[in-house]
């Protein structure tokens, strides 16, 4: 149930449909840990010298975010950002 903490954020995202499948999987595996209220880290490996290169539009927010650091960089680039 909504709360009036909660917002919807509309994405528009563009990249070869070979990706959709790992991207989708990958917010729904969030969307289940919430569900569960189970705490894990879930990743996508971004092959940027290959073909994955998404676009994507932020559409429909009514409001501004400020950007976060990542919580945790490793020396090969690698980041995780903290949601909980």
């Amino acid at each position: 149930m909504p709360t009036p903490e909660d917002v919807t954020v509309t994405i528009k995202m563009t990249c070869r449909r070979r990706w959709v499948p790992d991207f989708l999987s990958m917010l729904q595996h969030m969307q289940y840990l919430g569900n569960i209220g189970s705490s894990r880290e879930v990743a996508i490996y971004s092959d940027g010298d290959g073909d994955f290169r998404p676009k994507f539009d932020f559409l429909d927010f009514d409001g501004d975010f400020e950007a976060v650091k990542p919580r945790r960089m490793s020396p090969n680039g690698d980041v995780m950002f903290d949601a909980g």
